[in-house]
């Protein structure tokens, strides 16, 4: 669930303020059967497990202006995220092999805040430019059954700054930039260092998946640009491009543990992101007017990583997308009937 509240303060500016709460439960049981070539059984594994996730979320901003085009805004950024995991297996070996048994149960917190100050200046009517600072704080802790508490804790300062420009004579044409320096927290489940078992063929390429509660976070420098034009009824067209400098690139370990393949994720280092993207919604009726109330929509991307402790060639970002493709269209029946497809591709390697 989801609250939001505003309020006007007259001249003096307005503040806004958001507050979330999400809660989530899976519970699984299963038995897995291990038969011979000749049938005869081999293995009997029976898992209980749940997961719960709670999350609460904080945002809210003051906006007040100040004259001679400028505006002061203040805000904040928190959130609580806290995933509770058990799991009870039982193995039993029929033909040899003493009986396995595992009990885990962990709980990871991840706790993050942020404030933010910046002024929004309207340098002309054509130029806008957002400048201002940001504080960003991240904590995380991990325990469980057999595992001492984990702690890390980090923050960091950096800048804001955007600019917004519309060319002379060019009224629905626009260009952005932006640089920032953003935080990117480890999710609750690669912090929670519960056994995820692969029940057929465990190995280097089928491994079982376990977090890490030392993560850190990814830290990066970024780069934006966009070009954005509007034409017709709801028509626009759209190129970015944009670059990013990562710290601490969070990549997935592959090691060898009593005869076990297990992958786990840790930080490795720096990494480099690049990518385009071409963005067009296309109302049909802008060209013929007599057409049915169609819209058509278009987007393809292309991205680049390179990770820079790994050798190259091929050294990207294993997460990372390479290229993708979206294509779409929306019919209108009637005011209260619609209908609408989309295709989406992306390639693997």
């Amino acid at each position: 669930s989801d609250v939001s509240w505003a309020h006007s303060l007259g001249t003096a500016g307005k503040l806004s303020a958001k507050l979330g709460v999400n809660h989530n439960r899976r519970d699984t049981d299963y038995a897995f059967d291990g038969e011979g070539a000749a049938g005869a059984p081999l293995l009997l594994r029976g898992v209980a497990s749940h997961a719960i996730d709670d999350s609460v979320n904080s945002s809210g901003k003051y906006l007040g202006r100040l004259g001679g085009g400028h505006a002061l805004s203040l805000g904040w950024d928190g959130s609580l995220i806290r995933r509770s995991e058990s799991r009870r297996q039982r193995d039993t070996y029929f033909a040899d092999g003493a009986a396995y048994a595992l009990d885990e149960d962990y709980t990871a917190d991840v706790r993050r805040l942020a404030l933010y100050a910046q002024d929004e200046w309207d340098v002309t009517p054509r130029l806008q430019m957002y400048a201002g600072v940001r504080w960003e704080g991240l904590q995380t802790a991990t325990e469980g059954r057999t595992l001492r508490e984990v702690r890390t804790r980090t923050s960091v300062w950096s800048p804001v700054a955007q600019l917004l420009w519309k060319p002379p004579q060019q009224e629905r044409d626009q260009l952005r930039l932006a640089l920032a320096r953003t935080y990117k927290a480890p999710t609750t489940r690669n912090l929670v260092p519960r056994r995820y078992t692969i029940n057929n063929c465990n190995s280097a390429n089928n491994p079982d998946f376990q977090g890490n509660p030392g993560l850190l976070p990814e830290l990066a420098w970024g780069l934006d640009a966009a070009w954005e034009s509007y034409f017709g009824r709801s028509g626009m067209a759209s190129v970015s491009a944009y670059t990013r400098r990562i710290s601490d690139v969070t990549v997935q370990r592959l090691f060898l543990l009593d005869g076990i393949w297990t992958a786990s994720p840790f930080n490795h280092g720096a990494a480099t992101l690049r990518g385009v993207e071409l963005d067009v919604k296309l109302p049909v009726q802008t060209w013929w007017v007599q057409a049915p109330d169609i819209d058509v929509r278009a987007n393809a991307g292309r991205n680049w990583s390179g990770v820079a402790a790994v050798p190259g060639p091929g050294n990207r970002l294993a997460s990372q997308v390479p290229a993708t493709l979206n294509l779409g269209l929306d019919y209108r029946l009637s005011p209260r009937v619609s209908m609408g497809g989309n295709l989406h591709i992306q390639t693997g390697d």
